[in-house]
């Protein structure tokens, strides 16, 4: 699931538990069920939700919503009969009551860590070294139309060539996301495009179409270059979150290799630990 798509469900989940009130409370502050004293809060049903398959978490939530407070519900009333009869003090559930706790401070530390790697002075001295390093490239705006067969690319390539209009042909024929849109693909520059539709796109003129369907993986293209220009280097705004999350991935791969250093790991192979547990 995208991260947009989680955004979305708890937004939705927030606002139906809260019979869409004004403002958007705090989710553990939202009280979505109680029994007796204990509450159930609206952070409890997400993070229910999110253990759920995926199948199910695209199912509408006001159908899954009555089934997660009843789980909730059932997990604390056996819980409570567990403590009575002092499960907790078993030695086997000690153990795994560690581990779980060893992850919830690991995930929470792991959190805090990185958000303060990306604070704002590391983002601007990020985007500083950004446009000292930035060197001027050129960027291509083109529009393609995307067919299964050779035999059909060639017959649009005859229309166009018979004065047809390209947006009106690439939203009647064009498969790709793009054909909506009339085929336009905005501004990329090398690299960024498969190597033989780059080929056929750099060497185009400004307004020519190509005169042989453009094969890739995706199928047969027709490609009409629309406009060239210089590259200049991106807003800081325009890539932000990007420049986030590469500060993260940094510190964390940074992160790894410290708390490693002059640690004694063994990692056993997987054969001898397959062969252990099967038997």
């Amino acid at each position: 699931m995208s991260c947009f798509k989680k955004i979305f469900i708890t937004i939705k989940l927030i606002l139906f538990i809260s019979l869409n009130t004004a403002f958007a409370q705090d989710p553990d502050t939202i009280i979505a069920a109680k029994v007796n004293d204990h509450i159930i809060s609206a952070k409890d049903v997400l993070i229910a939700l999110e253990k759920l398959p995926e199948k199910i978490k695209e199912q509408p939530l006001p159908s899954i919503y009555p089934k997660l407070i009843n789980e909730l519900i059932n997990q604390h009333l056996i819980a409570q009969q567990a403590y009575k009869e002092k499960l907790d003090q078993n030695k086997k559930v000690l153990s795994e009551l560690n581990k779980s706790k060893e992850q919830i401070i690991a995930k929470f530390w792991l959190k805090n860590f990185l958000d303060k790697q990306a604070k704002k002075k590391n983002i601007e001295a990020f985007y500083k070294n950004y446009l000292k390093t930035f060197k001027v490239s050129k960027e291509f705006n083109a529009s393609h139309i995307l067919v299964k067969e050779k035999k059909t690319a060639s017959e649009i390539i005859k229309k166009l060539n018979n004065k047809s209009n390209f947006t009106d042909l690439a939203k009647q024929f064009s498969i790709g996301p793009s054909g909506k849109n009339g085929g336009n693909l905005s501004w990329f520059g090398p690299g960024q495009m498969v190597q033989s539709f780059e080929e056929a796109t750099f060497a185009l003129n400004k307004g020519q179409i190509t005169q042989k369907p453009v094969q890739t993986k995706f199928g047969f293209h027709i490609i009409i270059l629309n406009d060239v220009r210089e590259s200049k280097p991106k807003k800081l705004s325009e890539i932000e979150q990007q420049i986030i999350k590469i500060i993260k991935k940094n510190s964390l791969l940074d992160l790894e290799k410290k708390l490693k250093k002059n640690q004694k790991i063994i990692i056993n192979k997987f054969e001898d630990v397959a062969k252990k547990v099967n038997n």
